[in-house]
């Protein structure tokens, strides 16, 4: 069953980054130096085992599966972003932020957001 897609922040250009935009941007930034770190020092898979993990997690999703959405970055830039159809929102979980192509910063939460029509 598919859930009601909802917007936050609309309309997106006009959008004032609040208190907790700024804590999660520097949260998501944290992460994101953290995890680079953890990979820095890991040891390299070997082919087998990548081979392994990719059998685990099966295949992509098609692309029927997944809803199109308008979203505000931090940083200011406006773009589009694909989710699962089953998704409310844009911003859950490790999807609550992209890389912006205009800027590069990355990663740059998603601050506002809204369904685009004919997805669902």
């Amino acid at each position: 069953m598919e859930s009601k897609r909802v917007a936050q922040g609309v309309p997106l250009e006009e959008y004032q980054l609040t208190r907790a935009d700024h804590r999660r941007q520097q949260e998501a930034v944290a992460t994101a130096d953290w995890v680079q770190r953890q990979v820095a020092k890991a040891p390299r898979w070997s082919d087998e085992k990548f081979k392994a993990i990719q059998e685990l997690l099966g295949s992509p999703p098609h692309p029927s599966e997944f809803a199109r959405w308008r979203v505000r970055l931090y940083c200011g830039h406006v773009r589009e972003v694909r989710r699962l159809r089953g998704q409310e929102r844009p911003d859950g979980g490790v999807t609550d932020h992209e890389r912006c192509g205009e800027c590069g910063l990355d990663p740059s939460v998603i601050v506002a957001f809204e369904p685009l029509a004919g997805d669902g």
